[in-house]
């Protein structure tokens, strides 16, 4: 008996792929294109959405900061041109307007800018100067409290075109939202400030002409910006030492001696050329007789405290019984001639006398 064999259609080919199962191509090219359909809608909903909203910040830039960006680019450039116009004429000639009063000047509100003299060759170096500008002490010492044209810069960086230009080149929406945000606080909480700077009285300028105003010396010029006036130019070299001293009053112990400060500190130095701009207009800077002397008598003070230190250590040795150092667990008695010449460190922004050359 034969083995039996399953029957087979005898069919070519190309007749049997009738026969497999067919792929749903149309319901898939109906899903991909439903999807992408979708995408499509929301990123042309969400470019005209980020349009809207760009064309709303410029809408109100222009309407509400259009003149006060007006006046602030003015402002600023001519800030900047007196600077230039300074730094390229070299070391001035030491000038003051006869009506000028320094003392005068606390009544009304200045600007106030120190820069290297190095930096002043363009006016994007300028400003850039001017963002770094540190605190210092000659102003202080004056008396006055002008602003800094730093904050005029940083403040008023929204009403420059290049503000203007990242709002219009910028493809990210979140980010837009972020100025839109910054776009506000500038409007409530900028502009006043940067408004009230520009209504300001005097401008003092300090051009620095070494790394250090220890070293190297300062142009000094101050100008009227109201008439547009210069009122004052002079070169000064700081010169002020640093004077420490310690107050003794009756019945109170004297405090433990603190470390010696710098007698050449740059609060000095500030102050000595606050002192020789008021002296323009005024009497004439506090001076030492000699700044030699000053530095030898802090030398002698320090031995003698050394010397006095060591001796009341051995009399609290000695004093075993408790007569020479007082009740146990007090300290020994300072000395009344220590304690008289004990300097004490003062405030440096607050003495800027300068030696006598």
């Amino acid at each position: 008996m034969s083995d039996l064999k399953p029957a087979r259609p005898d069919i070519d080919e190309a007749e049997g792929r009738r026969y497999a199962p067919r792929f749903p191509w149309i319901w898939l090219l109906v899903v991909v294109g439903g999807v992408g359909g979708l995408f499509g809608f929301y990123y042309v909903r969400q470019d005209r959405r980020q349009e809207a909203l760009r064309e709303q910040m410029l809408t109100l830039h222009d309407q509400q900061l259009s003149e006060l960006a007006e006046r602030y680019l003015a402002f600023k450039h001519r800030l900047e041109t007196w600077t230039q116009e300074a730094a390229a004429a070299g070391e001035p000639e030491t000038w003051v307007d006869p009506r000028l009063n320094i003392a005068g000047l606390r009544s009304g509100e200045g600007l106030y800018l120190r820069i290297p003299a190095d930096w002043t060759d363009t006016q994007e170096r300028i400003e850039g100067a001017a963002r770094a500008m540190e605190q210092d002490a000659i102003t202080r010492c004056m008396g006055i409290a002008p602003m800094s044209v730093r904050g005029l810069y940083e403040k008023g960086f929204f009403l420059t075109p290049e503000w203007v230009d990242q709002i219009r080149d910028e493809p990210d929406m979140m980010q837009l939202r972020v100025f839109d945000d910054q776009l506000g606080r500038h409007i409530q909480v900028d502009a006043p400030v940067v408004l009230s700077m520009m209504q300001a009285d005097w401008f003092l300028l300090i051009l620095q002409q070494g790394e250090n105003r220890r070293d190297a010396p300062v142009d000094v010029y101050l100008w009227d910006l109201h008439e547009n006036r210069q009122l004052l130019r002079t070169r000064i070299q700081g010169r002020g030492l640093l004077v420490p001293v310690r107050l003794r009053f009756e019945g109170v112990n004297p405090a433990p001696a603190p470390a010696r400060p710098q007698v050449r500190s740059g609060g000095a130095h500030d102050c000595s050329i606050a002192s020789q701009i008021r002296a323009l207009t005024e009497d004439e800077p506090v001076e030492f007789n000699s700044a030699e002397q000053l530095l030898e008598a802090a030398a002698r003070a320090a031995e003698e405290d050394a010397a006095a230190a060591a001796e009341a250590e051995g009399e609290a040795g000695d004093g075993a019984d408790g007569e020479a150092g007082g009740e146990e667990g007090e300290p020994p008695a300072v000395p009344e001639a220590v304690e008289a010449t004990e300097p004490e460190p003062a405030d440096p922004e607050a003495v800027g006398a300068e030696p006598a050359e």
